[in-house]
């Protein structure tokens, strides 16, 4: 496993357990995260809110956790899994919510989530 998707498993664990100051040294001061769905859910505009978004959606709500992951060096592309994804803006009869994250320097600098595979694939620069 590459050291971007070790740092995104770990801020998921570390979402998971409630572990706001190890998670907050994971996250960067000026990290953003937008949602699938424009006006569904507002985006995080820097690393705090990131912080306490990641931990309720991996929190026992929802139990987001990374599933299939594929290395892009500095990104990695997730299928993500948990519970209520449709709720999250995930699409299509299973629903489904892929995410790519930006890792920089060990710590996180963008999430982006997308209902549907092709347009993460598309967004990654992948062939679906």
């Amino acid at each position: 496993m590459s050291r971007t998707a070790e740092v995104v498993k770990q801020a998921y664990d570390l979402a998971r357990r409630g572990d706001h100051k190890s998670l907050r040294a994971l996250v960067a001061d000026d990290a953003t995260w937008h949602p699938a769905r424009e006006g569904a859910w507002n985006p995080c505009r820097d690393g705090e809110m990131i912080v306490r978004t990641l931990m309720w959606r991996a929190g026992s709500a929802n139990r987001l956790r990374p599933g299939e992951t594929i290395d892009l060096g500095d990104r990695v592309l997730i299928h993500l899994r948990g519970r209520r994804l449709e709720r999250l803006g995930a699409k299509g009869l299973i629903p489904r919510l892929f995410q790519i994250v930006v890792v920089r320097d060990g710590r996180i600098v963008s999430m982006q989530d997308y209902p549907r595979r092709a347009e993460a694939y598309a967004a990654a620069g992948l062939e679906a």
